[in-house]
């Protein structure tokens, strides 16, 4: 047969490489590369400790393996069994195609397939029956595979597909669990061993038929010795080490942790910041330590310890004891919602700060007050009258802690809070009062930990990450950095009450800043640390919410603290922020804490914030005209010719004199002239119980009186008291008076020695 054109046969076969490649590309639109099926969760330790692993929704053991994570005996020991011109064909090998074939002829049935490592893993992704046109779709599928993905990339997917008996598929899980090891760590024998099992996995399986396992292994190794695969000596070695019948269990390291990262990642395979050689101390320094307070009735403790270089989880201690049912160790404390205590404090003032209201030596109201029904109390019961801000926070003081939240406005305190990951707390903010700063509201470790790691960063809030291929994240803004400053050099003091003894007898002090809380009925301990290296969290309690009298951050919270940065920081030098640019010193008024005015007689040095701290001068301090004893004061209506001396005298708020006065801590007061017919049109007395539009539930039964009570300036000595119009009777100032009431609707009116007046109204509600 001749063509008209000679060179028509030439051009048939230079459109037959294109024809081909468009017979690829059509089947990779029609018929695309089967998917790898779902791998095991599999979680990672940061030097590629394997923690745990999932089994697959389809129940198998898939762990992900890399070529670098597998030891090259095994990957050199599957290729020489299985396909040795791996790197030299493209999906099919043809000679090995041809001997088969031959092969199968003579005998008359399939003995061979002379399958590829590229036809076997189409097998395993497609499993079908053997037939010769099942084998030519192997075939056209393999050339596919091998057109697609590098040798590295399939023989990475051969390896973590091939069965080893009942649920087990891949190296990596057969290392695990036949062998207790990573695939990285197996011996030429075990090498071998896995590379021969899934020849034949229902019938060669370690755990069930070790003997014929061995066997097999040893046919193997005699023939690598034969093809000097490997060196003889080895090999020989091989033949003789022991073969064990045996299935391990994964590893379950760091539970919780796993847990959460299960729960949180979308990726087969996470490769974690968790540090091991950390993970290891918490976890030993809390079970040690619990099982010292137990008998305290104190069960149970967590620890979150974050990296404050990269802003990761380096180390995550749920409970003391996972395994003990009995203390319900499989909870996990890091993420359980708790009463905070006292711990939300330094965020009030470190805010405080920002806004210019608040310098450390700025002072607060410490004295007994009732906040419209709510009547906080200090930690010890008692109170310390007027104090600075840096003696509220160091002493954890409550009542000014409120005073100062209700002055600077409970929604900025809470929109701070729930903006920065506070879920429960933002979940709740419209039903959360004054009592939140002192744990009246609900907070987690994880929470807790991650804002306190913002005042060892500069004010930075950085979202806490575990996964270390990914530790970049967006800094927010939460506290400048001078706030955050003034508000760790706080905390880094080492003269407070939260400082136990035992601590002080320990050869080395600790190189961080930190707060405790104690939840009402100590029912929660914390303690919370931090420095240029670490933020570390601690919770101590009961999973059952039973409290203890030992739960308190200071006792129970601390000590553990201290452990722990003592074990896993010991050698950093003692921590000292970088002093902020825009943070200055000047001089105060040391009864204030504001500017000094000509009058103030005893000043010293506080820090404050350029440009932003209140610059208000300080009218703490007056001048008065008395008697020359100074038992009575004189106003420039009453100021006789002579006999009269010019003094100055501290003038603090109404409720601080009233307090002072009560306790006898003031030389008394100076009387206005009793003779003196002036009216006085400003100050006044302040009424502080009952308070003003609160209702007041009384059993009638029991004749329950109100207490009444007002404040005012020093130089008054007299306040007359009237209900309803009617007058009740005259009492000092500093004396306390009481009613019993006999309707629903009282107004309180009183009446100080200057006419001035002030009033309250209530609501009885008798039952």
């Amino acid at each position: 047969m001749k063509f008209k054109n000679d060179k028509y046969p030439l051009k048939l076969i230079y459109l037959l490489p294109l024809a081909f490649a468009l017979t690829i590309i059509l089947a990779n639109v029609f018929f695309p590369v089967a998917e790898m099926p779902q791998y095991s969760k599999t979680i990672l330790a940061d030097d590629s400790t394997l923690l745990t692993s999932y089994l697959t929704d389809d129940e198998q053991w898939r762990i992900p393996a890399s070529l670098n994570e597998v030891s090259n005996d095994f990957i050199k020991s599957i290729i020489e069994k299985e396909d040795k011109w791996f790197y030299w064909h493209l999906g099919v090998n043809p000679v090995s195609l041809v001997k088969s074939l031959f092969r199968n002829i003579r005998s008359g049935k399939i003995e061979s397939g002379a399958s590829t490592i590229t036809m076997q893993l189409v097998r395993m992704l497609e499993p079908r029956e053997r037939t010769y046109i099942n084998k030519l779709i192997e075939m056209f599928r393999a050339i596919q595979i091998e057109l697609h993905f590098s040798k590295k990339e399939i023989l990475e997917k051969y390896i973590n597909l091939l069965p080893y008996g009942g649920n087990v598929q891949g190296i990596k899980s057969a290392a695990y669990i036949f062998f207790n090891r990573p695939p990285s760590k197996l011996s030429l024998a075990q090498s071998v061993t896995l590379a021969v099992i899934p020849n034949n996995p229902n019938e060669l399986r370690i755990d069930r038929n070790v003997e014929a396992v061995k066997k097999f292994r040893d046919v193997w190794i005699r023939r690598f010795i034969e093809s000097e695969i490997f060196e003889k000596q080895h090999l020989l070695d091989a033949l003789d080490e022991e073969l064990l019948s045996r299935r391990y269990e994964i590893p379950k390291i760091a539970p919780h942790f796993c847990q959460f990262v299960k729960e949180t990642s979308e990726t087969a395979e996470v490769n974690t910041s968790l540090n091991m050689k950390n993970q290891n101390i918490a976890e030993k320094l809390i079970k040690q330590y619990v099982e010292k307070v137990f008998y305290k009735n104190v069960t149970n403790a967590s620890a979150l310890i974050i990296d404050n270089k990269n802003h990761t989880i380096s180390s995550y201690v749920g409970s003391a004891d996972f395994y003990n049912i009995s203390a319900s160790g499989q909870v996990d404390g890091i993420r359980s919602v708790r009463s905070p205590g006292s711990t939300l404090k330094p965020f009030l003032y470190a805010l405080g700060f920002d806004l210019g209201m608040i310098t450390p030596k700025s002072r607060l109201t410490d004295i007994p007050t009732d906040f419209g029904g709510y009547s906080p109390e200090n930690f010890d019961e008692k109170f310390n009258g007027n104090v600075t801000v840096k003696f509220s926070l160091l002493n954890s003081l409550n009542v000014p802690a409120v005073f100062f939240l209700r002055h600077l406005g409970l929604s900025k305190f809470i929109n701070l809070l729930s903006s920065n990951g506070f879920a429960s707390i933002d979940r709740n903010k419209n039903r959360l009062g004054l009592s939140v700063i002192l744990g009246g509201c609900g907070v987690t470790l994880y929470e807790l930990t991650s804002i306190y790691s913002s005042l060892a960063n500069e004010g930075k809030y950085f979202s806490l990450s575990y996964n270390s291929e990914n530790t970049e994240t967006d800094a927010k803004i939460i506290f400048s950095e001078s706030a955050a400053y003034l508000t760790a050099k706080i905390l880094s003091g080492n003269e407070r009450p939260d400082l136990p003894l035992q601590v002080f007898e320990q050869s080395k002090l600790p190189r961080f800043a930190w707060k405790t809380g104690t939840s009402y009925g100590k029912r929660d301990a914390w303690a919370v640390g931090f420095n240029s290296n670490y933020t570390i969290g601690v919770w101590l309690g009961n999973f059952d919410g039973s409290g203890s009298p030992h739960l308190s951050g200071a006792e129970m919270a601390v000590p553990l603290l201290f452990d722990l940065f003592n074990s896993i920081d010991y050698a950093s030098e003692r921590w000292s922020p970088s002093y902020p640019e825009k943070l200055g010193e000047r001089e105060v008024c040391k009864l204030s804490g504001k500017i000094p005015s000509p009058l103030c007689n005893e000043t010293e040095i506080d820090n404050y914030i350029i440009g932003v701290s209140s610059n208000e001068v300080c009218s703490s301090h007056k001048e008065i005209f008395t008697n020359e004893d100074e038992s009575i004061q004189y106003c420039t209506e009453c100021l006789p010719h002579s006999g009269y001396k010019k003094i100055v005298v501290n003038q603090l708020s109404p409720e601080l004199e009233l307090w002072f006065g009560s306790n006898a801590e003031t030389s008394g007061r100076i009387i206005h002239n009793p003779e003196c017919n002036a009216k006085f049109n400003f100050g006044g007395p302040k009424i502080t119980s009952p308070s003003h539009d609160f209702k007041y539930m009384i059993e009638r039964s029991n004749k329950t009186e109100l207490l009444l009570q007002a404040a005012n300036e020093k130089d008054v000595y007299y306040h007359y008291w009237f209900v309803n119009g009617i007058f009740l009777g005259r009492a000092q100032v500093n004396e306390k008076l009481f009613y019993l009431p006999e309707s629903e609707n009282l107004e309180i009116t009183c009446v100080d020695d200057k006419g001035r007046t002030a009033k309250s109204k209530i609501i009885i509600q008798f039952y």
